[in-house]
């Protein structure tokens, strides 16, 4: 997208919203049984991380999405973090992804010590442009063994995390068939998306990993929070596991098995989103 057709957009976006605040953020809504649901936590005594409310948050996201497993985190950063790293990015691997975003989707691939790569966005959808994708991996990438490589920094090309802009859906099945060809794996970012879908299937089921948050401005918020979603079995209990501090099962030993991180969304958090 070129800056005069971005600037095009942000003006036709002021006109709708003439007043200081052209783009305001949603105000969060709480007028079902939110306070009811806290103080029931509050004397459940379980307001940290284990409690039936995560536990229902995960179910919720799944029947709500059709993904085999969620797995809530306490942002949905944490959870880009986590997805990136299970999908096998590593130190100075190099990531593709959209500049038109939060700081959030940068943020998450930098904490893996990888480098972004950032490519335009389509301007219709404002998500990655699948065109934008396919050229710069015909004319920048070479494949070796199964893994893509960028011809000019010789780093690996191991992930790809398109974001779906203000909830409207990307091309994400165009994307997707791209990296397969690349064998590059695909996250989504849907942050922003929860409720949008693409060709009848939920947004954040196309790839391997995804996420969604709940922060304050999303569509369904419980003050923070994010989620990890997969249909992959293995992927979600390795998820479960690092977002857990990587501890083995055990009623008083305290044994981890791998490195961490403390991502768990707290019970008492959860019910500032009523359940019904």
């Amino acid at each position: 997208m070129s800056q005069k057709t971005f600037s095009q957009i942000i003006d036709f976006i002021k006109s709708l919203y003439p007043d200081e605040n052209p783009v305001p953020l949603h105000v969060p809504r709480f007028i079902g049984n939110e306070r009811k649901y806290v103080v029931d936590a509050i004397d459940s005594t379980f307001v940290s991380s284990v409690g039936k409310y995560v536990d229902r948050f995960e179910e919720m996201i799944c029947e709500i999405t059709g993904a085999n497993f969620a797995i809530a985190t306490v942002n949905g950063t944490c959870g880009l973090h986590v997805a990136l790293k299970l999908a096998g990015v590593q130190q100075d691997d190099e990531v593709i992804t959209q500049p038109l975003s939060f700081v959030a989707t940068a943020n998450a691939i930098s904490y893996c010590e990888a480098k972004p790569i950032f490519l335009d966005v389509d301007q219709e959808t404002l998500g990655l442009d699948s065109s934008a994708l396919e050229n710069f991996l015909k004319s920048g990438a070479r494949m070796e063994n199964g893994v893509c490589y960028n011809t000019v920094t010789g780093r690996r090309i191991t992930a790809c995390v398109p974001m779906h802009t203000f909830g409207h859906p990307c091309r994400i099945d165009a994307i997707g068939d791209i990296c397969e060809r690349y064998y590059i794996a695909l996250i989504e970012d849907a942050a922003e998306s929860l409720g949008s879908t693409y060709k009848g299937r939920h947004t954040g089921t196309f790839g391997l990993l995804s996420i969604y948050s709940f922060n304050g401005n999303k569509t369904v918020t419980c003050g923070g929070g994010g989620a990890i979603v997969t249909n992959d079995e293995d992927l979600a209990k390795k998820s479960k596991h690092i977002t857990t501090t990587a501890k083995l099962p055990h009623p008083y030993e305290y044994v981890h098995d791998a490195t961490g991180y403390n991502y768990r969304l707290p019970n008492l958090t959860r019910p500032l989103h009523a359940l019904n």
